[in-house]
């Protein structure tokens, strides 16, 4: 690894700060940042226990619910007795560009709260409206992004330096 310890420690940090600025508890978001970074993009639940100095409950507990989530998958490795975890592939494909059911739920809550007021004067709804239409306009877009980010993938990310995409990784 080329970043000094110093520089590892601050971005396994603000990884846990940024996921719990979304919600996950930082642990979480610290078990993230190690997964992201580790040499071999697997670690096994004692790996992340030394890497992140923390109690195999709290790694339990956090890997537990990255799976859940849909975060992380846990693999096994032939020849080996652990269990592995990893970054789900394509993860930020599932993470932020196939929403469109989650979107519709905020759909029928908000229709729903537009009935509620339906009778009441436009200034009372317009928040609501807003909503609605935003999340309109989220539900034709999305399968626009998804298609361009299809196409675009591979070239994107040889600008990265990459030889090939996530989906593509080699199974180990």
């Amino acid at each position: 690894m080329n970043a000094s310890e110093t520089e590892y420690r601050q971005f396994i940090e603000d990884m846990g700060d940024l996921m719990d600025d979304h919600g996950l508890p930082h642990m979480a978001g610290r078990v993230i940042g190690a997964l992201l970074i580790c040499p071999e993009n697997r670690m096994s639940h004692d790996e992340l226990v030394d890497d992140l100095q923390a109690s195999k409950g709290a790694i339990s507990m956090s890997t537990r619910l990255l799976l859940h989530l849909g975060i992380v998958d846990r693999i096994s490795i032939p020849g080996h007795r652990k269990h592995y975890y990893r970054i789900h592939e394509n993860l930020w494909d599932s993470m932020f560009l196939d929403r469109s059911d989650h979107i519709k739920q905020h759909c029928d809550v908000v229709l729903r709260a537009l009935d509620l007021v339906r009778d009441e004067p436009i200034e009372r709804k317009l928040q609501l409206i807003e909503m609605q239409a935003f999340f309109d306009f989220l539900l034709e877009e999305l399968p626009g992004i998804v298609d361009r980010w299809a196409a675009r993938r591979n070239e994107l990310f040889k600008t990265q330096g990459a030889e090939h995409s996530v989906g593509e990784r080699t199974r180990t």
